[in-house]
């Protein structure tokens, strides 16, 4: 299931986390397996990082993630990939204690997988997130801080993840394919020079604007829903992408750099279906759940598809559906 949205952290002000209840509701009741974010793998991370004189700095992908990864690495004297082997091999043991827990998120920590710390911190007691065994006071805060950001991957992934009793989520996202995309300077200068691209990225078109749902910015609980609804419709993806990729292939203004910005896109998504397929590969016949932009969705959704002994599960039809207990 390749869940589509607007990302939480740009919704309103009022937005509130609560919600997402109904939605939260429907998604434990697929009993995904795996869940998966578009947040960068803790591999890429330090990847990007180790490779930053031809990337680029990774701390503008993921700054907050590097900066606690090389101090828990310090505090734990392990790399990276070291602390991922014993996050691993902790996951296994099950029935966790709390100073094993605290443990575990510290080596998530390590291992630049700070949303998986999140999903331990949030199945610990409240009274037990503190900094203890290998967590250090000022660290225990900032995970204090992840496990309650509003974003998708904390309130929606990681949530759900503890919530199905999952230690860890993992991390689909995508920046290596920045380093072919065109110059930033040549692609403002292409989009400026091609009339009606603007609109067409804004979605400031007379198609999008007959859709109500389009104009619904989560201002309200009763939105939430029709804008999700919405989002990972069929109609949705076809107008988006269109909009937002298939036109820069169309016009002849944006020319080779609309089309090198389109081989990046496609490039980055390739490699986040890549991620969702190897995640899946140890749980044959289970079920995974990726949590993402709903610009991606089509692009993932298709590669996906090429792909053998896989199925992908419809997001409107879990939405429509209501579950025993579930609120509307």
């Amino acid at each position: 299931m390749i869940f589509g949205l607007t990302h939480l952290d740009s919704a309103p002000a009022t937005f509130q986390v609560a919600w997402l209840e109904p939605v939260l509701c429907r998604l434990r009741a697929y009993k995904p397996d795996i869940v998966l974010t578009e947040a960068l793998s803790g591999e890429q991370v330090m990847g990007l990082e180790a490779y930053a004189a031809y990337h680029g700095d990774a701390g503008k992908y993921a700054g907050p993630t590097l900066q606690m990864a090389q101090a828990a690495q310090a505090d734990l004297h392990l790399t990276a990939a070291q602390a991922l082997v014993q996050a691993n091999v902790l996951c296994q043991k099950g029935n966790l204690t709390p100073p094993e827990r605290r443990r575990l998120a510290g080596l998530f920590v390590a291992a630049a997988e700070p949303l998986s710390a999140a999903v331990q911190w949030m199945r610990l007691p409240v009274a037990e997130r503190i900094g203890a065994d290998g967590i250090s006071p000022t660290l225990a805060k900032q995970i204090t801080r992840w496990a309650n950001m509003r974003n998708e991957m904390s309130s929606m992934a990681a949530r759900l993840a503890a919530d199905l009793g999952l230690e860890r989520v993992y991390g689909a996202g995508d920046h290596l394919s920045d380093v072919v995309q065109p110059d930033f300077a040549a692609m403002q200068a292409a989009v400026a020079a091609t009339p009606g691209q603007v609109e067409l990225f804004n979605h400031d078109t007379p198609e999008f604007r007959a859709v109500p749902e389009e104009a619904m910015k989560m201002t309200s609980a009763a939105e939430v829903m029709p804008m999700l609804k919405w989002k990972n419709s069929p109609r949705f993806a076809e107008l988006d992408a269109d909009a937002q990729w298939f036109s820069m292939l169309r016009s002849a203004t944006m020319g080779r750099v609309g089309r090198q910005r389109v081989a990046a896109w496609e490039a980055q998504n390739l490699r986040m279906a890549v991620a969702v397929r190897e995640a899946m590969a140890p749980i044959a016949g289970g079920r995974v759940l990726l949590i993402v932009g709903a610009a991606h969705k089509p692009f993932i959704e298709a590669y996906l598809r090429a792909f053998t002994d896989l199925e992908i599960v419809s997001v409107p039809a879990l939405l429509e559906t209501k579950p025993p207990g579930c609120p509307e």
